[in-house]
Parts: structure tokens; sequence; C-alpha cells
């Protein structure tokens, strides 16, 4: 194995635990979980990005663009936890915006939204790895 593959598969690998350490320390409200889960999808997406199938497959190219997706919706997943204090203060009135704007932030910063878009690249995320991985294994079998 590449310094390279070993590198990707590190940061892969780091970023996985952060962004699972940072999901659950959020659910109990630790205040450095947001942190810690953005320092891990900015691993991940790292690696993500670092590692994206350049060939020619279009199955394999459409799930490599989807993994890229998935590692998307983990960095605005880290920005949703991030949003929390925003949410406090449109509801308090704190913020000179007109009312459609906080509205709009109101929707979009809502307590535990970042569940929802963490959720859905779990799920893309693990789709693409699962068939890219089924993808390999199938080109690889039918070769020899």
């Amino acid at each position: 194995m590449e310094y390279r593959d070993r590198l990707i598969e590190g940061c892969t690998v780091v970023g996985g635990l952060l962004v699972l350490a940072g999901a659950m320390l959020k659910i109990t409200d630790i205040e450095w979980a947001s942190p810690l889960f953005l320092a891990g999808s900015l691993f991940f997406t790292v690696a993500v990005l670092s590692g994206r199938y350049r060939g020619t497959d279009r199955v394999m190219r459409r799930l490599s663009h989807q993994q890229t997706f998935g590692a998307v919706l983990l960095l605005l997943t880290a920005f949703l936890m991030f949003a929390d204090p925003l949410h406090a203060r449109l509801l308090a009135g704190e913020c000179q915006i007109g009312e459609r704007m906080r509205a709009l932030l109101l929707a979009l910063t809502r307590r535990n939204g970042w569940i929802v878009s963490m959720t859905l690249a779990a799920i893309i995320m693990t789709f693409s790895v699962f068939r890219m991985d089924k993808r390999q294994n199938d080109n690889d079998s039918g070769q020899t």
C-alpha cells in the first residue's frame, strides 16, 4: 500500500471516529462536541476528495459523486451544530434582520436539525461505499 493510500485511510478512520464522538457528545450537550464534529468532518471530507474515483466506469463515477455529496452533508451538519446559539438569538429577537429572513433562518437553525443532515449523510455514504466495494469486487472477479 502506498503512502498516499495509507494517509487517506488514516484520515478516514480519524475523521470517522471524531465525527462519531462529536455526534455522541452533542446529544449530551457538551459544548466542545461541535468543534470535534467539525474536525472529524473536515478529515473525512479531505479523505473522500483525495480518494475520489478518477476512472472511466460511469457507475463508479456516480457513486464517487454521491460519496462527495455525503461528505458535503457532513460539513453542513457541522454548521447546523454551531447554529444553536444563532437560533437562540433569533428567537429572542436580538438579530436586526427582516421578518422573512428571520423566519427562514429559524427554520434552518431549528434545534436538532443537524440530526437530519447527519442521517442523510450516513445513509448516502454507507450506500455508496458498499456499492463501490461490490462493483470493484465484481470488476476484479470478471478480469481474472
